[in-house]
């Protein structure tokens, strides 16, 4: 029976696994393979071998990339629909069609749509028959971008590449923004193993686009580029960078000059190059794609959640920064681009992310950054790291590094928010850590 409200049918989705609220799951392709993705998407006549698409994977920096590329489309005027995970406030932001989320009642329809082949797996023998909550929601997605007529989708990755739900495609454009340790109880504990999921996502004669630097990885990667005959365009090498107030992009015989880029941080420059030249590629489909739609998609792009100030005087960042790599760029950013005198940093974390790592991170840097408070919360996730485990880990780097910080947990983070908006001249409150956490400040923002 079909459901008649936005609730039921919601309520139904989220009975369905989502390891984006497991702590520690099993990594297997007996269990995480593409045959339940590809039964969906025959349920549904197979949506997304009906336009073109990009695919976006990397430890950091692939959320930004995609609505990079998702900006300057709209601004030539292709019709673009984007996939991305997790939300930071609305479930309908994974789904958005030229910027605009899905509809809730659209959203009903989709799952009413499949409501059959669900309740087909479910009556099935077959071990791991039933899918899960993110295939069911990337089968949605190709569903609703081609019934929106959708010219291109951009596609973020879930997890890792080679097992995951958007590796069904074969997209015009592949790109794996970077490499560094995150989810290694799954995808491996060392960069090269991470590399290696990663270009899992490589498709035989599709260019592939990398701003990977680390020497063993970008191995990995070429090697798979190599295996599958896919030409290969590095960051450095055959991708070109030219910063200054404003910045230029190569790529061959291509060249954008006079970029600029609202969102902080020489990190955002790098995705913006990779950004661009996806621009490059998609504009021997789509000729619309010309320097002036580059120029006016990263102008214009927002990046939700990622080094975004939601409030000045005083001053207010909200980052969704879950590793060390990411943490550090935060961190060199609030230090070279922002002006004030005291740092105030409410952190929460979820338990299965290099923690350990995280807290030295912040407490080497605590003197540097003039960080002033620590306050730790939950990230309101089951995967959350826990309050006296968080506050240990803290005070013995604290201690370790010679910095004297007050340090505390609080679980009201409306009332953070509250005294964030209330400090007095020259502070500035830091929410990091986690993307739950992100959203929440988010939605306090509005």
């Amino acid at each position: 029976m079909a459901f008649k409200t936005y609730e039921e049918a919601t309520k139904f989705l989220f009975g369905f696994t989502n390891y984006e609220r497991v702590v520690n799951f099993d990594y297997d392709a007996s269990k995480l393979n593409l045959r339940r993705m590809t039964a969906l998407l025959e349920y549904l006549g197979n949506p997304h071998e009906e336009m073109h698409a990009v695919h976006v994977t990397g430890t950091k920096g692939k959320g930004s990339v995609t609505l990079m590329i998702a900006q300057i489309l709209r601004e030539a005027g292709v019709r673009v629909g984007t996939y991305m995970s997790p939300h930071l406030i609305h479930l309908e932001e994974r789904i958005c069609l030229n910027g605009g989320m899905i509809p809730g009642d659209e959203l009903v329809r989709q799952i009413n749509r499949l409501l059959p082949h669900l309740h087909s797996c479910a009556r099935s023998k077959e071990p791991f028959a039933i899918p899960t909550f993110f295939e069911i929601f990337t089968a949605i997605a190709w569903n609703y971008f081609r019934q929106s007529a959708a010219d291109v989708a951009v596609m973020e990755v879930g997890l890792g590449g080679r097992l995951d739900s958007t590796n069904i495609i074969r997209p015009d454009v592949c790109i794996i923004t970077n490499v560094s340790l995150d989810h290694t109880a799954q995808l491996g504990d060392t960069l090269p193993q991470i590399a290696a999921e990663k270009a899992g996502i490589i498709k035989s004669g599709v260019p592939v686009l990398t701003a990977v630097a680390h020497r063993e990885s970008l191995r990995v990667i070429s090697g798979k580029c190599r295996e599958l005959n896919a030409p290969l365009y590095v960051l450095g090498r055959e991708i070109g960078l030219e910063t200054g107030d404003e910045f230029a992009v190569t790529l061959g015989r291509r060249t954008v000059r006079s970029l600029s880029l609202k969102p902080a941080g020489e990190h955002q420059r790098r995705n913006a190059a990779l950004a661009v030249a996806a621009a490059f590629v998609l504009s021997d489909s789509f000729p619309v794609i010309d320097a002036g739609a580059i120029r006016a998609g990263l102008k214009h792009v927002t990046l939700p959640g990622r080094i975004d100030v939601v409030r000045r005087n005083p001053t207010i960042v909200v980052d969704g920064a879950h590793n060390v790599a990411s943490l550090e760029c935060l961190l060199d950013t609030l230090r070279d681009k922002f002006d004030y005198r005291r740092l105030h940093l409410v952190f929460a974390v979820a338990e299965d992310k290099d923690v350990q790592g995280m807290v030295r991170h912040i407490a080497r840097r605590a003197e540097e950054i003039r960080l002033q408070s620590i306050t730790l919360t939950g990230t309101g996730s089951p995967r959350s790291c826990k309050k006296e485990d968080l506050l240990a880990l803290f005070k013995d780097a604290l201690d370790e590094a010679g910095a004297s910080v007050p340090i505390g947990w609080n679980e009201d983070v409306g009332g953070l928010y509250a005294s964030a908006a209330e400090a007095g001249p020259g502070a500035l409150t830091c929410f990091a850590g986690s993307m739950y956490l992100a959203g929440k400040a988010l939605e306090l923002s509005r």
